[in-house]
């Protein structure tokens, strides 16, 4: 999967209401037809529905993509801001360059490191996992 499927699912699991596809492009200010084959990649493979004209919509997996995609980052930003003393911003812009390099299992060990904390350092809740939902979808 692309870098900017995984950027298009977390951005439609954290927007507060349901979205088109011409307005998800204005956000993220992308070409409309980029967006639309990533749409179309989602699809696919079952993490969102869509029918053209209408609102774009996670499914089950996608959501479940979405949390475990968030946990990465979150955990890392963590990670930075207690090992690397990045202020908590500066953690988190971090964080999103490379969480998708880590293994599940990296992000675990990262997890049980800090007890399984609930939020990162900027205040975002990092979401619990009895299995790596990502392994199967990247």
């Amino acid at each position: 999967m692309l870098d900017l499927d995984y950027r298009v699912i977390k951005f439609i699991f954290k927007s507060p209401y349901s979205m088109k596809i011409g307005e998800i492009r204005k956000e993220l200010d992308i070409p409309h037809s980029t967006l639309g084959s990533c749409i179309k990649r989602l699809k696919h493979r079952n993490l969102v529905k869509y029918e053209p004209y209408h609102e774009v919509f996670l499914t089950i997996n996608g959501i479940e993509l979405a949390k475990e995609l968030n946990r990465h980052s979150r955990l890392l930003e963590l990670l930075l801001h207690k090992e690397l003393a990045l202020d908590p911003r500066k953690a988190h812009v971090e964080s999103e360059k490379f969480s998708l390099l880590f293994s599940c299992e990296t992000i675990q060990r990262i997890c049980e490191k800090y007890n399984h904390p609930e939020q990162c350092p900027c205040g975002e809740k990092i979401f619990n996992s009895s299995a790596c939902f990502c392994e199967n979808n990247i």
